[in-house]
């Protein structure tokens, strides 16, 4: 699996030269925000073991706020991502801080986390005057880009396909180098044992805060762009079901890779498409397939691969 990542990259950004359908294309562009947020995710839950369901709220808080400043007080896109990671930043070192301080583990850290998580969407859902409650938010503007030609819209599902695809990059390669320096080797060892990393000297508190606030922000940058690229923005995007199906794609892809989060998001984002259900269908096949997947191949896609290549 070495190669895996610069192989997927090398075939996704000359894939648009294959495929000339532009719901392909949509497909694609959802699967990358996906896997942007499965990656970071994974970071939390994969490589710190801490299961967190703040990660729905930080994407749905960050995609309102930009939201919220570009269509009522005019904004440009980029400036309104900056105040919106802000926030983001700020209330995952609120709730992180509340969580490590009272040492909260397993189910009570993901019933804290969720309950967070909750409140955000229910001030969202009610506060009608600013987010216009249930009704949601449309979003008709586009972000730009500056070129040596001037400001160019990106408007296009070829635009949104290799933006999307730098999304996915940007928040690899931050996963990747946090994981492969020494910060990863502190979160590792909580990962394993938290109190024995106490007694090595490695500051729990801090680096589980650290993999909290950076792996909320990464998924507050995600949500900057899904509003805008699907032209709505709803509740549902802080929902629990969202978190769920965060949490599915990584149990699918593997736990423990940078790689498998990325591969089950792909899947699950296009398997609806493929085959075609209704919602309640659809949450259905995604509760079948974790229940598989813990039962039959608890280390996911990846790491059956990888046991698959040792045995050979």
């Amino acid at each position: 699996m070495k190669y895996a990542a610069p192989t997927a990259l090398l075939i996704a950004l000359f894939a648009p030269l294959a495929v000339h359908s532009d719901s392909i294309l949509a497909i694609a562009i959802y699967g990358f925000m996906a896997a942007s947020l499965a990656v970071s995710f994974n970071l939390i839950f994969g490589f710190t073991g801490q299961l967190s369901l703040f990660h729905a709220a930080s994407f749905g808080v960050s995609a309102y706020i930009v939201t919220i400043l570009v269509t009522a007080f005019g904004w440009n896109f980029w400036l309104a991502v900056v105040p919106a990671l802000a926030v983001v930043l700020i209330l995952s070192l609120i709730v992180g801080t509340i969580c490590f301080r009272f040492k909260l583990k397993e189910f009570y850290f993901a019933v804290v986390t969720m309950a967070f998580s909750e409140i955000l969407r229910l001030v969202i859902l009610n506060w009608n005057g600013i987010t216009n409650g249930s009704l949601g938010i449309t979003v008709v503007d586009r972000p730009s880009l500056w070129t040596p030609s001037g400001a160019v819209q990106i408007s296009s599902g070829i635009a949104w396909y290799y933006l999307t695809l730098a999304l996915l990059v940007i928040v690899y390669v931050v996963c990747q180098r946090i994981l492969s320096s020494w910060i990863g080797r502190c979160l590792a060892a909580i990962r394993l044992n938290d109190q024995l990393g106490e007694t090595l000297g490695i500051d729990v508190f801090k680096y589980k805060l650290l993999s909290f606030a950076v792996g909320s922000v990464l998924a507050g940058l995600v949500g900057a762009f899904y509003g805008f690229y699907s032209g709505f923005v709803e509740p549902h995007y802080l929902s629990i079901s969202l978190g769920l199906d965060i949490i599915a794609m990584v149990l699918l892809g593997g736990v423990g890779s940078l790689i498998g989060p990325v591969i089950g998001a792909v899947i699950l984002t296009a398997l609806p498409h493929v085959i075609d259900l209704s919602a309640e269908l659809r949450i259905g096949l995604y509760g079948s397939i974790l229940i598989f997947v813990i039962l039959v191949m608890p280390k996911g896609i990846v790491g059956l691969l990888g046991s698959r290549k040792n045995a050979a």
